[in-house]
């Protein structure tokens, strides 16, 4: 049986609410890890490992985390990158990286995406 998108997105948004003490209600897709919570990087070792533990899946940090964003050049090198974003957010991460933000993109929804394309693999 496959994880659905909303299955993993109120299991991640489920996570999050607990690790950082959150009312899950205000917690959605959109919400950014490191900009609209105030998740920082030894955070994300937490994160990791729960949602490992959630999904049964193993967690590529590299890969959930986006870490490698801004190093990478066009849209070909995003879709292999990241290939369990839609093309509509691999846009948008190019067009955040184009703007320079110094702030993660990253969302609870990316972490809910990346769930579901491991989740099947």
């Amino acid at each position: 049986m496959s994880l659905t998108r909303d299955e993993a997105l109120q299991g991640v948004i489920g996570m999050v609410a607990d690790i950082f003490e959150r009312d899950a209600a205000e917690l959605h897709a959109q919400t950014r890890l490191m900009g609209d919570l105030p998740c920082e990087s030894i955070d994300l070792l937490e994160i990791s490992i729960r949602l490992g533990a959630t999904f049964h899946i193993t967690v590529d940090d590299e890969t959930a985390f986006l870490r490698s964003l801004r190093l990478l050049a066009d849209g070909e090198a995003l879709a292999r990158a990241y290939p369990h974003l839609s093309e509509q957010r691999r846009e948008e991460l190019r067009q955040w990286r184009e703007a320079g933000d110094n702030t993660s993109p990253l969302t609870l929804g990316d972490m809910a995406d990346y769930a579901v394309w491991m989740s099947r693999s």
